[in-house]
This record gives structure tokens, sequence and C-alpha cells, in this order.
């Protein structure tokens, strides 16, 4: 029996371990999951038509786009109830919080009716027009409101503005029912392609994205895949006809200085009795730049920091002070204790609009004129046991000149001897103390929420939340002031837990490594692993003995520190 090829167009990434879960049923299915929100959705869409997909699946505004720009029946996963119960009580669990949903009335109807009957502590907005999301999460932001529950859309706009935006997610039910739907679809609605297949095939041979024109700059045809519409203005267009005219070779050129940069190789050939002109274009990355043993990237969320305890809440009011968004700071702790995370949120925090660049000392020689050329607005500098009082003073004057250039520099050691300051010329630096996670108790509970919350946003896991008497058990480790650590023992509790409140029983199965105090550096593998596994275990591992400390387990590894960041993003 021939297969139904159903493409599925995920707004967000979490959705697709559920699609991919949820494949091993459906025998009769061949399922592509792709991940790609609003416009990009549509190129996602066109991409998947090409490939002689029978019917799509996306959710929302982009099911909607979608369906306006193929010719193939689209199916819209709709939101259950189930989807806002999980999504209302998951924002529930971020005490100290002034929460809202914001939402369409197909959201906004039964989500009102959940947090009345379970008296939920949540604020409930309807939208009458696209266009009222930035003005109401505008006033909402003027209220005190921090976090934002809402479809791709909304969160997206609540990030914008700098509040933490929390994603409604479609559940396995959800997602069950459009494949159902699906079935039905394909069955009544089987539209003849071929022709359509055929020519699309043949832009497939070409490059994604790329336009051609005229000697005048006339567009006469564009196709984008990575780019969601035409880059360049007339003129800019105009002026690379000219050069390619001029040269009679390709030209290439770099746009930087624009908010999401890219290539473009320009080549002229004729046709017939006139001359056409093809752009090609590359993508560059917009966030994050590579630097020698760093990274610089943009930020656009403000990470979330547990202050609940006393000496967090103190340290957080110190940093949100408005003389801290340009003071040099030297942030003190033992590794793991999250000054990474600190200096994050300064970043953030004062809307800073540049790059956010961590680099360990010695290399700051290195990436300087790179540091100087992005004009990097925030600069981390990792300090480790490794010696460099040979060249301290060249040091100070490159921190100098950042610094000149409105660079916020931020000193991260263990300890820093105050000589160690003087030799940097950082004599004026806010120093601040992190205190280890044994004396910050009072924070647990929201670390665990918190990272709860970035794994179900992020892979999809399924628990929302920790069982009381599991937190409990959870109280009882002894986490020798390591976030990281606690971080890394959550997902692992995130990824073993099927049901979607973790269970006494999963933590006291899955016993942190404090718990079994196993000293052993070998590793072992199951038969049925994979070398991406392995290459994860043995990440997690130097990662581990090296006090989570990234520069140093970079360096053991033999790669930059670039490169390892990215590995623990996959």
């Amino acid at each position: 029996m021939k297969k139904i090829n159903i493409g599925f167009i995920s707004p967000y990434d979490a959705m697709v371990p559920v699609i991919e879960e949820l494949k091993k049923g459906q025998n009769d299915l061949l399922i592509t999951a792709v991940t790609g929100n609003l416009e990009k959705g549509v190129v996602l869409a066109k991409e998947l038509e090409q490939q002689g997909m029978d019917v799509l699946i996306s959710r929302g505004g982009t099911a909607k786009l979608i369906r306006d720009a193929v010719m193939l029946p689209v199916i819209d996963v709709h939101m259950s109830g189930y989807d806002l119960l999980r999504s209302i009580m998951l924002a529930s669990g971020h005490l100290g919080e002034k929460k809202a949903l914001v939402g369409f009335s197909n959201i906004t109807i039964g989500a009102a009716s959940i947090v009345s009957l379970l008296e939920i502590d949540l604020k409930v907005v309807t939208l009458a027009e696209a266009s009222d999301v930035e003005p109401i999460l505008s006033t909402l932001k003027a209220e005190g409101y921090t976090r934002i529950l809402g479809d791709v859309v909304t969160v997206n706009a609540a990030q914008q503005l700098g509040m933490n935006g929390l994603l409604i997610q479609s559940g396995r039910e959800s997602i069950l029912q459009s494949l159902e739907e699906a079935r039905r679809l394909h069955k009544t609605q089987q539209k003849n392609q071929q022709l359509l297949r055929i020519f699309e095939h043949l832009l497939a041979e070409q490059e994604q994205d790329f336009f051609v024109a005229t000697k005048t700059g006339k567009v006469l045809y564009e196709n984008w895949s990575s780019i969601e519409r035409l880059p360049l203005t007339s003129t800019e267009i105009n002026a690379l006809i000219q050069q390619v005219n001029d040269s009679d070779l390709p030209v290439l050129k770099i746009f930087t200085e624009v908010e999401r940069p890219f290539s473009i190789r320009a080549t002229s050939w004729q046709d017939r009795s006139s001359t056409l002109f093809s752009f090609f274009f590359k993508r560059l990355s917009a966030s994050t730049h590579e630097l020698n043993g760093g990274l610089a990237e943009k930020i656009h969320q403000l990470p979330p920091l547990a202050a609940e305890s006393t000496a967090m809440k103190n340290i957080r009011h110190l940093l949100e002070e408005p003389f801290l968004a340009t003071a040099p700071i030297v942030l003190e702790g033992a590794p793991g204790s999250g000054k990474e995370t600190l200096a994050r949120y300064v970043h953030a925090y004062h809307q800073k609009q540049g790059y956010f660049a961590v680099l360990p000392i010695e290399e700051l020689k290195k990436s300087f004129s790179e540091l100087h050329a992005l004009k990097v607005t925030t600069l981390l500098v990792t300090i480790s046991n490794a010696p460099f009082s040979d060249f301290a003073r060249e040091i100070k004057e490159q921190l100098a000149v950042l610094a000149a250039q409105n660079t916020q520099v931020i000193l991260a050691a263990e300890e820093m001897p105050q000589n160690l300051i003087d030799s940097l010329g950082m004599q004026e630096a806010v120093r601040i103390t992190l205190p280890s996670l044994t004396d910050r108790q009072g924070d647990l509970e929201l670390l665990v929420h918190q990272f709860l919350t970035e794994f179900h946003q992020t892979l999809g896991t399924r628990p929302i939340k920790v069982r009381d008497d599991a937190m409990e058990e959870l109280k009882k480790n002894h986490w020798n002031g390591d976030v990281n650590e606690l971080k890394a023992y959550i997902k692992k509790l995130a990824l073993a837990e099927k049901e979607y409140v973790i269970e006494k029983g999963t933590v006291l199965k899955n016993p942190s490594a404090a718990q079994t105090q196993q000293k052993s550096k070998e590793l072992f593998f199951e038969g049925a692993t994979t070398l991406k596994e392995i290459e994860r275990k043995i990440i997690e591992q130097v990662l581990h003995e090296e006090g989570f400390n990234q520069t140093k387990a970079a360096k053991r590894l033999g790669i930059n520190r670039a490169t390892l960041w990215r590995k623990l993003k996959e």
C-alpha cells in the first residue's frame, strides 16, 4: 500500500521530538517534520510541496499563511483543552512573577474557564486583531507582568520587549488528531500536481535563494528558501549590475551592517539577444559570531535568574542598578555557580543591542580586532589558573580600548586577588561574589522548575512539575555549589520521566553523581549507543571533571569553546 506523504511544519522546535515519537505507530504515513514559523514556514511548505508531499500540517498563523501559498491541502493543528491546561499549570509554577495569557478568543475562552475553575493567579487577555499584540504587551509590562503565555507570535513579541515568553505547545492528543484528519483529507482531496512538481524539480537543481533581473534591474524571477524576501533595494541591485558589467566576472559582496547578514554572488549570462543577471544568496549567521576560543552572540531574551534566596535577591537588585549597565564588574565564584548567567542578565536587563561575547583571557589578543570591529557591548573575560602575567600589560591596554568604545568589561574567576585586578586596570570594578548552591537553598525549587520549563520548550520533554515528595528527595542531595550539575541532573530526570509529573520513584531510580559518589573516569556504553550519543557522554564526563568550566573542557577535548557550545545545544 502506498503511504501518504505528510509534511509537518512545526512553528517551534519542541514539537518535532513529539512528532518523531508518534511516527512509530503510523504505518500508513510517511512523515517529514521540519521547523519554521510564519514566512519561514511558508518557504518550507513550498519545498515540501516540491518534494511530492500529499498533505501539509502546521499550526495557527503559520498554517493560514501556508494555505494561501500552496496548492496542497493544509491541516491546522487545533489547540486542545489539554494543551491549555498543561501550559497554564506550567506557568503557574513560576512563583513570584505576574503572569498573563494573551491570545485570540479561540484560546482565551477556554483558558479563562480553566483559570477560574482552578483558581490560578493568571490574567487572561483577549486580542481583537494581530496588531493589538505589541500595545497590549507593553501595557502588561508597565503593570509589572514578566511572564507571558501565548502562541509563537505572542511569545516572540514578548521576548522583544524583554519579557519571558512561555509557548502554549500542542500535545500528543492534538498532533494525533491532525494526523487522523490528514488521512481523511487525503482520501477525498487528491489533486493532479504532476506538472507543478516537474517545474519545481527543475528549480531544486538551482541555488535555493536567488533572483534573475534584467540590465535595468527589473526582477524577472525570484526563489527564496532561507531568506524571506528580496533583501536589496533597487539602488543596490543596479550597483551590483554595474560592477558585473565593469568586471565581466562574477562579483561577491557581503552585507554585514544589516539585521541578518548575507552574501551575494552576482553573474551575467546571455539570453538570446539580452543580458540577464543572476544573484545567488547565502545567509550568514546574525545571532552568533565565532571568535578564537570564544563566541559572540546576540541576546534577545532576558535569561531566567533564580533569585528567591536573600543572597541572590541582593545580587539581582545590584545588577539592575542603572550604573551597572556600563560599569566594569568582577564576578567571583566556584565553577558552575552561574557567573556567565549573571553577565548575560546584565546585558539583557539593560537592553543592550550589540553582541555579548565570552572569551578566555588568554585568547583576548587573537580576537581583539574582531571584538573591536563587532562593537561588542558586553565582554565576559573568563580567567582560569593559567598564568598571563607576561602579557597583562597588553591585556590592560586592550581592555581600555574596548571600554573606550562603550564595551562593558566583566571579569569572571573563582577568585580575583586585588593585585590581579589592579594589573588589568579594573580598580573601579564592582566586585560580586556568587554564593554556592548550598547557600541559596531558597532558589532550589525555582531552579528546578526553570530547568523543566527550558527542557519542555527546547527538547519537548513531558514533565512540567515535580511531585512534593520527589522535591524533598531532590533537596537531600548535596550539589557542592554547582548549578550546572543540578541542571544536568534535572535534564536526566526530565528525559527519564514519561509522564507530566516527576515522581519520587523516578528520582530514586536515577541518582545524581553526588549521590552515587562515582569516582571512576571510565565510561560504559550500551550496545545500541550511537556515535553521537558516545560523543555527548564524553563531553558531559569531561565537563564534570573540569568543574563545568567550558573553557577548560574545550581545551582538553581539543576543540574551541564555540564548537563545544554548539555541541551542547544539539
